[in-house]
Order: structure tokens, then sequence, then C-alpha cells
């Protein structure tokens, strides 16, 4: 025994010096990381198997051995090796085991080291203890003692408890052995550690050795029940022959389980306290996922898994006996003592609503759940009443009692609490169970209803959360009752519980009526919450109710449960028409849209399936409409109550729209009446529903416009049978309500306001048409009527244009939809609807052709009568014009879907027909020299036939001969220029049709050439508005080229001159257009370094345009290719140098392409390529830097880049003497973007990945384009990272009032704002008004001066009462003794300015936006300014030649010039900003009196 103790000790002194060694070493800041322990509580049930018994434990070894960054991980790993270290001593001094030498570290071997050196770590710590109590020792050693020991060879056990265990290692005979000792030493670990806690809070050491000691207690406990939960779990039964010893055993579990999870249960710190609850947790789940195995292997009578369950049996007795406790001994209390046990209950209840839902057995939830109904009962508590706190915890547990199973615990019922729990598997109840549980549900639910928490007079801070969850039992209760099928005496069940759901659904809608009695705005989120549960419980048990409907005549209890499912719905409907009462107005926003428009959606939703299946009971189809309309009316009634309540009649519509949707719009018009004066409900009559323009329903028509011109593939997805409807109904119920509306539009005794708006309702009227398009069931018998009806309507174009796009929308859906069915052979309905709609399309088809050619007909009447007319009929009819080329596109996209489905020899006909007029419009347009009126007429003909061509080619339709004659029509159109602009553009468009879609034809050998014969011959003739149009053609024809065919590729270099062009045309799209047929052509050409050649060649042209076309071209494919052909990457050391020569160009624009082809080129060069053209790069950039100021920020970029790659060191003596400020002041930001980066303030860098941004952005990017301030917002990257928007007020400006950050200036108060905050790098929110007075202080403003300062002094700006920026005239004065505006370069408006403020010296002023603080000093200075210039005006122009004494102008001594013989004229005085001060110059030499109207 001495021998032993002593090996112990030693062992400790081991663990102890290699822990305390490993632990000053690593800081303490690291966190544990948390890993699931189900596969260690599996290992006991695995297969004895040794070999991977061992392996898995050598893996574990490894583990506890590896160190990371916590210092938890050290500690454990030294402790681990100080044992194994231990075990192998002892090995050497056992001389029987010698020959074992080399065989690694057992289980057991390792068990009992850890075992033998926690024995002697708790002899110590006792010590320990006694000298805290009597303040003999520092806090401090014990603390450090528990931590870098105790708690590393706890979890050393814990690990390696599951392979001591194993059935491999001799069934666990030596942890059965020594589970008493295990047991004991945990237990007198859980004394010490609340003897620490006492010692330290009762210590007279200081505060800081306390809180360690008092940590570590802490950690001690928490790290004492994993172990514990982890020994209970796997701990090995005795032998099953002797009983005796099984009843041992669960004693001593039991004693281990209350001594320490259970004790911990009640413990004052929550740590503790929630580990306690997560072990116990452990317990539970480990028990039944046992459970579920076991039975599902048919293994039931295993040992261990009975054992888990007596383990689990033995939590679930201690929290029945504290509940039973507390409502035996309510009354006998004091308050102390009430209280005190009122929260040991509330945490045993918070603990049994998370554990009960895993719960094995059935009885043990029913068991729990008869504890609930009690506890509310009013047992327990002060004088027998339950505090609304305990009640809410009640009805949580209650509910989860109450939950069908882990599978379902996703539903919402109880997502609050088990949303975080890890979720098992278990198997399916069984019949008895089923019964036994619906049974329960039952009491339940009779119990809750006699029984609601009166939360509404409580004090309790979260009595709307009482309510929430009272809602969510009752649905639970319900639930439980209907869902579950297969039982008969569950009939009953289902029976009573469809009786008293009605009574359910009043007391979830009083919860509303409750929680909206207060008057602050918790009542009304507490209304809204309770809205949410009455939502839950309307779209989860009405469909279930609702089912029953469908009779079975060979079943009589089915045939009851109909029934009684009518009545209660019956009584429902009654009920919801409750939540229209004003005393549920807090919760309309909610209630309203979810659960009655659910309701009602649910009803018509089986209306409907009744209509569609067909042999109904038409008598509960009567019913089913009469509650439909019962409750639709209703709800449009309610609107006209609140018509004058915004928030209100926001809901009303909300709700409205979204019953639309759920029941769709043909059975929502023919529940409400918009003829009728009066609506029956009942045996009542209710108020009108008029149609006058003034009131009505007419606010349900925007409304159904928007459900009409949803998506259909949204409508389809809510439902199949909502989107199903009738053509007939809108011929003739819809439609009669337009026909009413146009002729009352029609009246002469109705204003022209009234007028208007019933031609606006004709508009919504039909706009419905799109709903009836998506799913008609009628095609065959009513679609040639309505066919009939568009076409007329269409006619109509002159006094409804808005009807053409909404009818070509609808017809268009039509052909979309029914050709889809078809082809989804869904039925042989779709066949036969596609064979009505291809046969009636012959007669819709050339109606929409008339309507076209009508359409721009009419835009030439409207041009030929612009001469004639004012400004403003002008502009109308410019907008007339604008609408009818918007119409012309409607109608031509619809007959391009038409086209697809009529009968081919029609479309050939009407196509003939087409090209046709075409051909003759074209040969008399040749042919007529008349004025100008007719050719206009002629070339709008022409247009409007070439788009119905487009249209047809974009079908798809057409074949070959039909595409070829349409070509031969059109190539002359393209060839010539000859007829208007229009006409040639319109051409392309077809040749690009074409192209697209009949790629075939386009690529045949013949016509390739053809056609790049075509494309290479009218490059002459083509005009401005056709380019865009003219390279998609030439682009689709590059596409078809070949490589390696010599005639093709000799077309490139052909067509390379306009392509260069149109790169620096006009209009955004031909450019855009000019760069994709340029990189077709690299891909077509498939020779890089020729392809370059070609475009180098450009770069000798005579005007300077081409010359920058052609870089801007090799910027793009550098952009393009450089990353990845290695062929383009060679290339561009010489392409460098080759456009160095570039350098030296007096052309603006040959400069700006070159500096974005250098920019592009740095990026893409690699080091070592581009380090040999340094000096000719840096070289020939800084030409521009003085003569060229706007592309100074480029260069600079440009600059940063390369100082980037190569360093200051580098770059610096490359840049000319004269420009060495700029190297200087770009280090300086370097380093001032260092020092923030290492403050941990970095802003982020913007990177230019698109091509026209690193071409056309002006943006410097020293310092990140965090100070890059837009011209007119203002605003910087800074502002926009706040999340802030600018608010102004009247009388307010923005105005750039603030300084730049300054490093080693010392700042004096006295004149112009300067931000203090920002002195360190912060970012200073100016618009919080606090933080403003605090930080704005006024600088000295005799600063240096510097010539590339990144400072820019910006407009005030200001705003109009609407919020509309108001733009001055220019750049207004700085006031000053002596100083003036300096002159600067208004074309360089990125970049930097500098304002003289006097004393010879400048101010510096910064890009942040500042906003001034004070109106008052604003109002002082606007003051000081005006009584100056009244007093001393402005010198004029000429004012050294005038006479004093005379009027006209004199000669005097010392004068350079004559008198009014010369004015200067200097080119800054009038730019941009200086615009304001040289106008004020010249009014005094020509008067400025204002234009006579």
């Amino acid at each position: 025994m001495g021998r032993n103790r002593s090996e112990s000790s030693a062992t400790m002194a081991s663990i102890q010096s290699t822990a305390a060694a490993s632990s000053s070493s690593v800081s303490m800041g690291g966190m544990m990381m948390n890993s699931s322990d189900m596969a260690l509580y599996d290992i006991p049930l695995t297969s004895p198997s040794q070999q991977a018994s061992s392996t898995n434990f050598e893996q574990l070894l490894h583990d506890l051995q590896s160190t990371s960054v916590d210092p938890r991980s050290v500690r454990k790993a030294a402790c681990c090796a100080a044992l194994i270290e231990t075990v192998q001593e002892r090995r050497q001094k056992n001389q029987n085991q010698q020959q074992q030498g080399g065989v690694g570290v057992s289980p057991n071997e390792l068990f009992l080291a850890t075992l033998a050196a926690l024995t002697s770590l708790q002899g110590t710590l006792e010590q320990q203890v006694k000298q805290l109590r009597n303040d003999s020792t520092d806090s401090n050693n014990s603390s450090n003692e528990v931590e870098t020991t105790a708690l590393p060879l706890l979890e050393i056990l814990r690990q390696i408890l599951p392979y001591v265990a194993h059935p491999s290692n001799n069934h666990g005979a030596l942890l059965l052995h020594q589970f008493g000792t295990v047991s004991r030493m945990l237990r007198m670990f859980v004394a010490l550690g609340y003897a620490y806690t006492a010692s330290s809070s009762s210590s007279t050491g200081t505060k800081k050795d306390n809180a360690a000691t008092s940590s570590g207690a802490n950690a001690l406990l928490r790290q004492i029940l994993k172990t514990t939960t982890m020994l209970l779990l796997i701990a090995p039964p005795p032998s099953s022959s002797a009983s005796t010893n099984t009843q041992e055993s669960e004693k001593e579990m039991a004693k281990l389980l209350h001594a320490t999870i259970i004790r911990m249960f009640q413990d004052v710190r929550p740590k503790v306290r929630k580990a306690a609850f997560g072990c116990a947790m452990d317990v539970v789940i480990v028990a039944s996922s046992s459970s579920s195995s076991s039975s599902s292997s048919s293994s039931n009578s295993s040992p261990l898994v009975q054992q888990r369950k007596v383990i689990a049996d033995f939590l679930w007795e201690y929290c029945h006996a504290v509940i039973t406790q507390y409502k035996s001994s309510g009354s006998k209390k004091n308050k102390n003592d009430s209280s005190s046990s009122s929260k040991n209950l509330i945490h045993i209840l918070r603990l049994l609503s998370t554990a009960l839902p895993y719960a094995d057995d059935v009885r043990i939830r029913v068991r729990f759940g008869d504890d609930c109904l009690a506890l509310m009962g009013g047992g327990g508590g002060e004088g027998g009443e339950v505090s609304m706190e305990v009640i809410r915890e009640t009805l949580i547990t209650l509910l989860s009692c109450l939950e069908k199973g882990e599978e379902d615990n996703n539903d919402g019922l109880l997502s609050s609490s088990m949303e975080d729990q890890e979720v098992g598997t278990k198997g399916a109840t069984t019949d008895k169970e089923e019964e036994e549980i619906s049974k329960f549900a039952a009491r339940a639910l009779a119990f809750l209803l006699q029984h609601r928490p009166n939360a509404a007079n409580s004090s309790f801070s979260s009595a709307g959360d009482v309510n929430v969850v009272y809602g969510r039992c009752l649905m639970g209760c319900v639930e439980r009752m209907l869902v579950r099928t297969g039982v008969e005496s569950t009939l009953a069940s289902k029976m009573l519980a469809m009786k008293l759901f009605p009574n359910v659904l009043t007391s979830i809608l009083h919860l509303c009526d409750e929680a909206a009695e207060g008057d602050d705005g918790g009542a009304i989120n507490s209304a809204e919450m309770c809205g949410t549960e009455f939502n839950q419980f309307v779209s989860r048990m009405i469909p279930i109710v609702t089912s029953y409907f469908s009779p079975d005549g060979t079943n009589s209890s089915n045939n009851n449960l109909q029934r009684v499912a009518l009545e209660a719905i019956s009584n429902c409907v009654d009920i919801i028409r409750q939540a229209l009462k004003i005393q549920y107005r807090n919760a309309w926003g909610n209630i309203l849209p979810g659960g009655y428009a659910t309701f009602t959606s649910t009803l018509a939703l089986n209306l409907l399936e009744m209509r569609g299946g067909g042999g109904g009971n038409s008598e509960l189809e009567g019913k089913l409409q009469t509650w439909l309309k019962e409750l639709v009316v209703s709800l449009l009634r309610l609107r006209d109550d609140v018509e004058k309540d915004g928030t209100a009649r926001t809901a009303v519509e909300y709700a409205t729209s979204t019953v639309m949707r759920g029941m769709g719009l043909e059975l929502f018009l023919s529940l409400v009446d918009f003829t009728d004066d009066h609506v029956d409900i009942g045996d009542k009559k209710k108020k009108s529903l008029n149609t006058e323009s003034g009131g009505g329903l007419w606010w349900l028509l925007p409304l159904m416009k928007q459900s009409a011109s949803a998506d259909a593939s949204a409508l389809a997805s809510s439902s199949s049978m909502t989107t199903k409807s009738h053509l007939s109904f809108f011929q003739g119920r819809v439609l009669n309500l337009a026909r009413r509306c146009d002729a009352a539009s029609a009246d002469g005794h109705r204003t022209a306001a009234e007028a208007s708006i019933q031609k606006q309702r004709v508009v919504e009227v039909w706009s419905l048409l799109y709903y009836f398009c998506l799913h008609p069931i009628d095609m065959k018998e009513n679609f040639a009527a309505v066919a009939k009806t568009v076409v007329k309507a269409l006619g109509d174009h002159s006094r409804y244009p808005k009807l053409v796009p909404v009818i070509c929308g609808s017809l268009k859906s039509l052909a979309v939809g029914v050709t889809g069915r078809a082809e989804a052979n869904l039925s042989t309905e779709a066949t036969e609807d596609l064979e009505v709609l291809s046969n009636v399309s012959t007669k819709i088809l050339p109606s929409l052709f008339k309507l076209v050619e009508t359409l721009n007909e009419s835009q030439n009447t409207n041009s030929a009568d612009d001469m004639d007319t004012d400004d403003k009929s002008s502009k109308e009819k410019q907008a007339i014009r604008q609408q009818n080329m918007q119409l012309v596109e409607a109608v031509t996209d619809t007959i391009g879907q038409l086209a697809q489905i009529c009968p081919p020899e029609f479309l050939q006909n009407l196509f003939k027909k087409v090209v046709q007029r075409l051909l003759v419009t074209t040969t008399d347009a040749g042919d007529n020299e008349g004025d100008k009126s007719s050719k206009d007429t002629q070339a709008l003909r022409m247009c409007s036939l070439l788009g119905l061509g487009q249209a047809l080619v974009a079908s798809g339709s057409l074949d070959d001969n039909s595409v070829s004659l349409l070509y031969r029509a059109v190539r002359p159109l393209v060839r010539s220029d000859e007829h208007d602009s229009r006409v040639q553009k319109r051409a392309y468009k077809v040749f690009a049709a074409i192209c697209e879609k009949h790629k075939e034809f386009v690529t045949s050998e013949e016509r390739l050439n053809e056609m790049t014969d075509l494309m290479v011959d009218s490059i002459v003739t083509c005009q401005v508005s056709a380019r865009h149009m003219r390279l998609k053609c030439m682009t689709y024809i590059v596409q078809g080229f070949d490589s390696s065919n010599q005639a093709h590729m000799a077309v490139i270099p052909k067509i390379m001159g306009e392509v260069l062009l149109c790169l620096k045309d006009s209009n955004g799209k031909t450019r855009e257009a000019a760069y994709q047929l340029l990189l077709e052509m690299a891909v077509s050409r498939d020779d890089m370094t020729d392809y370059f050649k070609i475009i180098l060649a450009a770069l000798g042209a005579q005007t300077s345009h081409m010359r920058s076309a052609a870089v801007m071209a090799l910027s793009r494919l550098t952009f393009e290719y450089a990353r990845n052909d290695m062929t383009v990457q060679s290339l561009l050391p010489s392409l460098m140098q080759t456009v160095a020569f570039l350098f030296d160009d007096s052309s603006r624009e040959v400069t700006k392409s070159v500096i974005g082809f250098v920019r592009v080129c740095v990026a893409a060069m690699s080091p070592d390529q581009l380090e040999p053209l340094l000096p000719e790069v840096v070289g020939g950039i800084m030409k521009y830097n003085k003569g060229r100021d706007r592309f100074r920020a480029k260069i600079k970029i440009i600059l940063k880049k390369l100082v980037r790659v190569y360093g200051y060191d580098t770059i610096g003596p490359l840049v000319p003497e004269k420009d060495s400020r700029l190297i200087t002041h770009m280090r300086k930001l370097s380093e001032r973007s260092a020092r923030r980066k290492a403050a941990g303030l970095q802003d982020g860098q913007s990177v230019a990945n698109n091509f026209d941004d690193m071409m056309e952005s002006d943006e410097d990017d020293s310092d990140d384009g965090r100070t890059f301030m837009t011209g007119v917002t203002g605003f910087t990257k800074m502002t926009s990272m706040t999340g802030k928007s600018m608010k102004s007020a009247k009388n307010k400006s923005v105005v750039s009032g603030a300084r730049s950050t300054m490093t080693g200036k010392s700042v004096k108060s006295t004149s112009g704002p300067r931000i203090k905050a920002e002195l360190q790098g912060e970012i200073l929110d100016m618009l919080d008004a606090s933080k403003m007075a605090k930080s704005v202080r006024f600088a000295d403003s005799n600063m240096d001066d510097n010539d590339f300062s990144d400072d820019d002094e910006m407009d005030d700006m200001q705003f109009d009462n609407q919020g509309r920026i108001i733009i001055s005239d220019g750049l207004q004065k700085v006031s000053g003794d002596k100083g003036a505006v300096d002159d600067f370069d208004s074309d360089d408006d990125d970049e930097n300015l500098q304002l003289k403020a006097g004393g010879g010296k400048r101010r510096r002023v910064s890009k942040f936006e500042s906003v001034k603080v004070e109106k008052a000093e604003r109002d002082a200075a606007n003051a000081r300014k005006q009584s100056k210039q009244s007093k001393k005006p402005a010198s004029s122009i000429g004012s050294a030649y005038k006479s004093k004494k005379a009027g006209g102008d004199v000669k005097k001594k010392g004068q350079k010039y004559e008198p009014y013989a010369y004015v200067p004229l200097n080119a800054k005085d009038y730019s941009k900003k200086n615009r304001s001060n040289a106008v004020s110059k010249m009014g005094t030499v020509v008067r400025s009196n204002k234009r006579k109207r």
C-alpha cells in the first residue's frame, strides 16, 4: 500500500511539473472546442474486436498528446505524456512484464495511472482547502492546481473510460471493480469544488485572486459533470445472475447521479446549472437512442441498454418528485421558501420541456402532462395560486408532452426550445401508445378550454408569451387528436376534436383581443404574436378538417366525420368573420392576410376541386358558395368602413389581394356583384355596393389587375385549380362590365375627368384577360367568339391605345401556355386546344398585321403635322409616336409567337404577301420623287413591313426558301442609302434576325461569301443609326469564318478600319458591338501575332481619331487575352515599345488612349517584362503631367502600381526632378496607409476589374479611393460605407470644410473648420450633432502648399423644399483680407484644388464632406460679405482708363495699352467654376438687362 501511494505521489509530481512548464509557455486565451460524444457512448455497444479497439485507442492517445494554440490542449498533452511515462516506469520495475516492453500502453494501465494521480491530487486539494479557510496561503496556487492538473486528468479519464469498458477488454471487468472508487472520487471532487467556492467567497485575499479561485471551481464542477455522465452511460452492468449485485450497482449509480448532476440542477451559477442540464439531456438522449437501436436490432435485452434506461428513470423520478413537492406544500411555506421552490420548479420545467420529446416511453410524457395540468389547476405557490412565470413554463412543458416525436420538431410547435438540440431517431409509436396520447390530448384540451390563463391582468412582463404558448398548446392538442389515423379508438378522439374545434378557434382569436387591450407599443407586438398563432392554427388545422368533406357511402364513421366537419366549418365561418370586428384592429395586419385569407382560400380550393372533379355534391357546393360569399363580402364591406384609416385599409386590401390569389379571379368575380344595388347576406339586405365613379368596388380593379398580370409560373405554383378559368365567363361577365364603363365614358353628362376614369376602368377590366388566358378549359367552345371580340378591341386602339399591349400580352401568354401543355402531352385536351388556337390564329394574324401598318401610318401623320404646331404640341406628338413604337413592338412580338403555331401554308402565303408588298413599296419609293411627306409615308410603310418580316423570321417558322426570298428583298435596302435611315436600320435588323435564327442559311459556303461581300461593299452607304445592327450582322458572319480559308481571312483587314472607328462611336451600343466583333475576329483569325499586326498598321494613320481607336483596340485585346494567352503575353513588351512612339502625340484623345493602354499593360505584364521598359514608360507618361492636367489622376494610378512592384527607390529616379514632389506625396500616403492598416482601420482597396472602368476611371487610388469625391453629390467611399444618407433641409448645404489628416503639424484654433476626431485617422459621422459639436473646431488657414495635394474645394450643395439639388452658376468667392481665387484648370475636375486664404500662404482643403454646425455663422458671414460688397464694389474691366472727372476714357501715364483697345481674355476666367466672377466683371461693360418677353 505504501509502495502504491509513493508511486501515485511520484506520478502527481511528474504531472504537475510537466503541466506547469507547458502552461507557462502558452497564453490562456484559447477556447475549448466542443465535440459530439455520441461515438464514445456507442463504443461499449460495438462488437468485441480487439484489433479495432486497440487501433482506436492508439488514435485517442495520439489526439491526447497533440497540441494546439489552446492552452488546455497543451496541459492535457503534458498530463497524458506524464501518465504514459509513469506507466512505462512501472513496467520496468515489474520483472514479469519485461518481455512486453515494446507493447503500447493499454487502456487499463492508463486508467489505473490516471485514477492514482487523481487520488493523490484529491489529498493535495483537501489540504489547500483547509489552508484557504485559515487564510494562510495564496488562492492562486489552488486555482493553478485545478487548471493545470485536475481538469486535464478528468478529461483524460473521461475519454479513456469507453475503452476500459469495451467488450474486448474483458467486458470492462476492471471498471466494474473500480466503479465504487471512481464514484467516491468524483463525489469528493464535487465537495472540493463547492468548498473552493465557499472559501473564495469568505477569503480575505484580493478580489482578483478570489475570482480566479471561483472560476477554477466552476470549471472543475463542469468537468466533473462530463466525466460523471460518461461513467454513468458506459459503466458495464454486473452479471445478470447476481440480482443483489445489480441492485447495489443501481444504488451506487443513483448515489453518484444525485451527488453530481442532480445536485447541480439548483446551482446558483448559470454555467454550472446549464452544464448539469446538458448532461441530463445526454443521459436522456443516449438512453432513448440506445433503446431505439436495440429494439430495431431485436436485442432489447441488452444489459447496458437497460441500465441506461434505469439512469434516465432516476432523472424522471426526481423531476416528478420536485413537481409533486411543489403541489403538495404550496400553502405551507413562507414567502422566501415559496420563491425558492418556484425557481427550482421553473428550472425543472425548462429541463423537461427540452427532454420530454426524447422520452422513449409515451407514458412518461402522459405522466408529466398530467402533472402540468395539476399545476395549472392551482397547485403550489403562495395561497394555492401559481405565478404567471410558472404557468408559462408549465405550458411549454405541456406542449413538449404533446409533441409527436423528434421528426416533427421543425413544424413550429416548439421550434424555439428545440431548434438547437440534436435530433435522434425514434421508432414508430404503437396503436396502444397512440390511443393513450390521444386520450391525454383530449383531457388536456378540455382542461385548457376551461382554465385559460388570465395573462392580461398580470404584471408579468412576458404575459404576451403566455398567451402565445397557450395558443400553441391548444393547437398541439387538436393536431394530436386529428392527425393520427389507422386506429379505430381514435375516431372518437377525432369526433371530439372537431366538435371542440370552433371553441378552440374562438379561444385563440380572443387571445388577439386580450393582447390588444394595452395602450403601449408592446400591446401591438403581442397582438401580432397572437395573430401569428391564429394564422398557424388556421393554416394547419382547416385543411385537415375540410379533408373529411368527401363522403364515403360504405363507411358510416366517415359519414359521421363529414357531418361533424361541416358543422364545425359552419360555426367557424361566423367565428372567422368576428375577426373583422374593431376590437381586433391591432392584429388586422396579421390575421386578415393570414388566417382570414387562408380560411377563405381553403374553402375555395375545396369548391374548385368539387367542380373540377365532376359528380360533386351539389348541396355541399351550395354551402361552400354561400360561406365564401359571406366571407368575401364581409371583407369588402370592412374596407368601406375603414376607408379613412390608412393602416387598416392597407391591411384589408392586402387581405383581399391574398384572397384573390388563393381562390382565383373567376371564382372571386362570381362572388362579387358589381352591378346589383343590393347584395343579400343571409336573410338581411346590406347597403349598396354601387358602381359610381366616386366609390363602390372599383378599388378592386387595380388589385385584380395586379393579380392577373402576375407571372404565370408564380400563379401556377400556388394551385393548379386557381389558374384554370373559363373564357365564357370573361366573355359574358367581365366584358359586360367593360361595356358598361365604356358607355359611361361616352355619356355627355359626365365631365372630362369622370370620362377619363371610366376609360381607365375599361383598360383595367380588359387587363383581366391575361388571367383567363393562363389555362382556359373551354377553348374549343368559346375561343373563337373571344377572338372576334379581341380583334374588334384592337381596332379601337385610337380610343384605347393601352389595350394593345394588354391584349397582345394575353395572346402571347395563351400561345406559350397551350404550346407548353401540348408538348408535355399532359392530356388530349391540350392537343385539341393547340389545334383550336392554330385555326383561330389565321383570323388574328391578319388583324395584327393591319394594326402594325395603321400604327406606322399614324406616326407619319403626326410627323407631317409637326411643322405647323408649337413646341408643346410637338412634344405631345413626339410622345404619341414613342407610344406607337412601343405598341408596334408589342404587336410584332405577338405575331412572332402566333406564327409558331399557325398552319404552315397560311404562314407562307402571309409571308409572301408581306414580301410582295415590301418589293412594291421599295420600287415605288425608288421611282417617287415627290414631296417629303410622301417619302416619309413610304419609309414608314417599309419599316412596318420589315418589322413584320423580322417578327416572322424571329419565330423560326419559315423555311429556307422563304428566308432566301426575304434576303433577296432586303439586300437592296442594305446596299443603298437612298432611303430613310430608319429603313436601312430595320433592314439590318432583319439581317441580324436571319443570322441569329437561321445559322445554317448564313454559314453555307455560297451564302457566306455573298453576305461577306455585301457587308464589305455596303460600308460606304451605311447610315450612322444602322451601325449597331450592322456590327451585329458582321459578328454573326465572322462566327462562321474558317481560319484555314484565305478568302475568309482576307475579309478581316477589309473591315478592320470600320470596326476601329466604331470603337469611338458616340453610341454606347455601337461601341460595345464593335468590341464584341473585334474579339470574334480574334477568335476566327486564330493567330494573335498576325492579328495584332493588322491593328498596329492603324497606328500610322493620318487622323488622330484612327490612332486613338487602334490603341483602344490593343488595350481591349490585352485586357481579354494577356492573362491566359502566352502568345499575347510575349507580345506585350514589343507592343509597349511600339505604342510608346505616341507619347509625343499632341492629340488629347490619343493621349487618353495611350495612358489607358499603359495602365492595362502595367497590370498584365510580369515584373521581368516591364522592368527594362520602365525609363521609357515613366518618362513618357510624365510628359503629360503638366500639359494634360486632366490625366494626372490616371498617371498617379500607374505610378502607384509601379511603386508597389518595384518600390520608390527604383521609380523615384525615373521621375523628372520637377515632379519629385509627386513621389514624395505618394510616399507619405503609402506610409499613412500602412499605419492605418496596422491600426486596423484599413478601408479596403478598389480594384478595377472592368475594362471600361480601367480605361475611363480617373479615381486616384493612392489612398484606395477613400477620398475621391464626385462633383455632384460630394460623396466619398467613406460616406457610402457609413450607410448614411445625406439629409437636407431648407437653407442648409454641404460644403467641403474639413481638412485631410495631418502629420507632424500643429494646428491653431483660429478660422476655418477643422475636424478633431479625424486627426488619428478615425471616420467621423458628420450627421451626428453631438459628435460634431465636440469634434469641429477652427484651424489656422496659413498652411504649406503642395502641388500634388489631394484636397479639393467644392461648391455648397443646396436643396429646395422638395429635396432637389440646386446647382449654382459658378464658384463663389472666398473672402479674405488680401487673397483672391487662385488659377486652376477646369478640365481636371477630379484633381486637387488649392485656394488662397490670405497672408501669402494657401489653405489646404480636404475632400471630406462637412456640414456647418451653426446656421447663424453662415448667415453672419453672408451679411458681412454683402456689406463689404456694397461699400466697395468689384473692380470693373477698364476701370484703369476711366476718368474720375468726366465720362469716357482717358490716357494716363505709365499705361501699357491704349484705352478701350484691349480687353484681357483669360481662359481660366471663363471656366465652369469662375464663370460667375467673369460675368460680374463683364456686367460693368455690357448692361445685363433682362430679356423682354
